[in-house]
């Protein structure tokens, strides 16, 4: 029997405390006398989760930038924060410094309150953020798409993992690219503030960390709909970069990983709203499929389905 990989794992905790609510969703609702509230808790481990070059202020910011993610496809503010951290021997004062000011400068960013946490020795860098907000209006799962739906991403994908590849393989691109790719890297945005005015629209929603292909799947199978994809959410340059470096750029689109976007179902009723308030954010809308009867993810190529599979980032596994 081979040892189990992210995946299977949480599927074993949901089965043992199925009976305590714990489904598989962006973020967890907790409901305590008449009050609801929303947690999330994140874990940023140095040697999986920290490209090298990544400074610590930025290590201590993308910390956090996974919970506010998963905050902002539900259209819920993070309001409270505590950390906890696992420190190396030979950390120095300097570098918990530079811990302390990208905390401070994240929080004031995200307009978040720390209020505590723990600290521990470890072998390693590991933080592990949790987030804590209120909940005040209804909030889109992943299993909510219906069949006529419009599929949309808060902007395109193919830049961190392009980037990733420059990092650690070597890719080559032009300075222009490549500033671009590893400031989406070193520096991913969540997008809070389009998920905060326009949440309240999306029929489903998930933030994409762990890769498109692995967010449209379990969308698609949590909706029990089919996920119709027509266009890829990229940007002329990625697909430049993809041909000049002969790597398929379905790889870099759908099996990337930690672009923090929004991908959401939406109503065609709806969608000159959301295009409406990602004007006013300036955020690159992508809409890229529709949702049908019947299951699976399938990509439309010369008029004929192909099933995008189920690739991106899993721990242990990848």
């Amino acid at each position: 029997m081979k040892n189990p990989d992210e995946r299977e794992i949480i599927k074993t905790f949901q089965k043992r405390f199925e009976k305590s609510g714990f489904l598989a969703d962006d973020v967890e609702v907790l409901k305590i006398g008449n009050s609801k509230f929303i947690v999330k808790s994140d874990m940023l481990v140095q040697s999986t989760d920290v490209p090298p070059g990544m400074k610590i202020a930025e290590i201590a910011r993308k910390s956090l930038v996974a919970c506010v993610s998963d905050f902002a496809c539900k259209g819920i503010k993070p309001v409270f924060a505590t950390i906890s951290l696992a420190i190396p021997r030979g950390f120095t004062q300097k570098m918990i410094n530079q811990l302390a000011d990208g905390f401070a400068s994240a929080s004031k960013e995200f307009g978040l309150k720390i209020v505590g946490g723990d600290t521990n020795q470890g072998k390693e860098l590991v933080i592990e953020a949790s987030m804590f907000g209120a909940d005040i209006k209804k909030m889109p799962t992943r299993g909510g798409a219906k069949i006529g739906d419009i599929i949309v991403t808060s902007g395109p994908f193919g830049y961190s993992s392009s980037g990733l590849k420059i990092i650690t393989d070597k890719y080559k691109a032009n300075p222009q690219f490549l500033k671009k790719c590893i400031g989406k890297v070193m520096m991913p945005t969540p997008r809070l503030q389009f998920g905060l005015q326009t949440a309240k629209y999306f029929s489903s929603s998930m933030d994409s960390s762990d890769g498109l292909s692995i967010t449209l799947n379990d969308m698609s199978e949590q909706s029990k709909k089919r996920f119709v994809i027509f266009g890829f959410p990229t940007g002329n340059d990625v697909v430049e970069f993809s041909a000049k470096n002969k790597t398929d750029l379905k790889d870099l689109v759908f099996c990337g990983g930690e672009e923090y976007e929004i991908v959401f179902t939406v109503s065609p009723q709806y969608l000159h709203q959301v295009r409406k308030m990602a004007m006013r954010f300036q955020v690159p809308l992508f809409e890229i499929g529709y949702v049908a009867r019947g299951k699976d993810v399938v990509l439309m190529e010369k008029f004929k389905p192909k099933r995008i599979k189920r690739c991106g980032w899993i721990h242990l596994r990848s």
